[in-house]
């Protein structure tokens, strides 16, 4: 037993990054506002996402974290002024990272590759105003890979 103890871990050292490969998840809820996860240091390999969430719950179905598009989006137009940052659409996942900026998860997903020191504080939330969160409903779990 101790030998093959041995061999597995031979093994590792040999192989660089295997073994080291870990993902870093939160589970974002639509009801509460900003929402983070420390990830180290290393190389993102991948970002992903699953599940979904609505604004106003039971009337608008549910998304990922592009938010709503077309006509959902057209008929949100009166409570804009409900939106967390007008610049993105309603129920659109967004992202504070460590310097405070602030993009939308497509554009955090597309650039979290090619980040060199990603090590830092994240967080992540709806774009929906705190005091509009109470009759959303769902959660977008992310996961962010690296070695």
């Amino acid at each position: 037993m101790a030998r093959l103890f041995l061999i597995f871990t031979s093994f590792l050292l040999l192989v660089p990054g295997l073994g080291r490969a870990a993902d870093y998840c939160v589970d974002v809820n639509s009801k509460k506002g900003w929402q983070g996860i420390t990830i180290p240091n290393g190389q993102i390999t991948r970002v992903s996402f699953s599940g979904g969430w609505s604004v106003i719950n039971g009337i608008y179905k549910p998304v990922g974290p592009r938010g709503y598009s077309g006509k959902d989006a057209k008929s949100l137009g009166p409570f804009y002024g409900y939106k967390f940052d007008q610049s993105y659409a309603f129920g659109e996942m967004l992202v504070r990272d460590q310097a405070g900026r602030i993009v939308p998860f497509a554009e955090f997903s597309a650039l979290a590759v090619n980040t060199r020191n990603p090590a830092g504080n994240y967080a992540f939330r709806i774009n929906d105003l705190d005091k509009a969160l109470w009759d959303n409903a769902g959660v977008i779990k992310v996961c962010i890979s690296m070695r």
